[in-house]
């Protein structure tokens, strides 16, 4: 079984997210920051998400939330899990349509999530509500939410197209935070719609009750 060591609205949404899509059993340690010393033991690095896998021959470890999303999908997707399959685009997609999922799994950390928590981080630190990071970041971000909005003009549901993937985990995780961190982010319609999408699933709406 996968343990997941959870912050809730921290990054281990995302695998919380995954898991319940799912629908595979997990087991959950959840804490609040900073987090307890105890858990130093499991991560040297005191960062979340952070997953055991107790089903590999050794007990397995890993952080960083993209890397998690592919090594759960990936390591069913080999054994033929129709789940994982969905999730990850096919055990062998069209090299364009490869391409496309992994632009979009990392786009939601790189270019969404990062900005997004560096706004936030900066007005912690500094105390100011605008300065130059912030007022740069935030044009970052908005143009990249303007490209997104072109991608989802189609009228597709999902960032790469009819089905829902971890790509969409991962940037729905982005709005997430944006909310959470309250930094202004405005959503362009095609936009905003994509994210009622995604926060109707089910599975999203587990995820954030655990």
């Amino acid at each position: 079984m996968i343990t997941i060591y959870h912050v809730p609205s921290s990054r281990s949404q995302r695998i919380v997210w995954l898991m319940e899509e799912m629908e595979e059993p997990y087991a959950l340690e959840k804490f609040g920051i900073p987090v307890p010393e105890s858990f130093l033991d499991i991560n040297p690095l005191g960062s979340v998400p952070t997953i055991v896998d107790d089903d590999a021959d050794d007990p397995i470890t890993m952080f960083e939330s993209i890397a998690i999303l592919l090594y759960i999908t990936g390591r069913r997707l080999v054994a033929g899990n129709e789940r994982a399959i969905a999730l990850a685009v096919g055990p062998r997609p069209d090299a364009a349509h490869y391409a496309h999922h992994l632009q979009f799994l990392h786009f939601g950390e790189a270019d969404l999530a990062t900005p997004i928590g560096t706004i936030f981080r900066t007005r912690v630190f500094s105390g100011e509500h605008t300065n130059a990071t912030i007022a740069d970041q935030l044009g970052q971000v908005e143009k990249r939410l303007a490209y997104l909005d072109s991608v989802l003009a189609d009228g597709r549901p999902f960032v790469t197209g009819e089905r829902f993937t971890i790509a969409d985990i991962s940037i729905g995780y982005a709005f997430l935070l944006a909310e959470f961190t309250r930094v202004e982010v405005a959503l362009p319609p095609h936009v905003a719609a994509y994210w009622a999408r995604l926060q109707a699933r089910p599975a999203y709406q587990r995820s954030i009750a655990v």
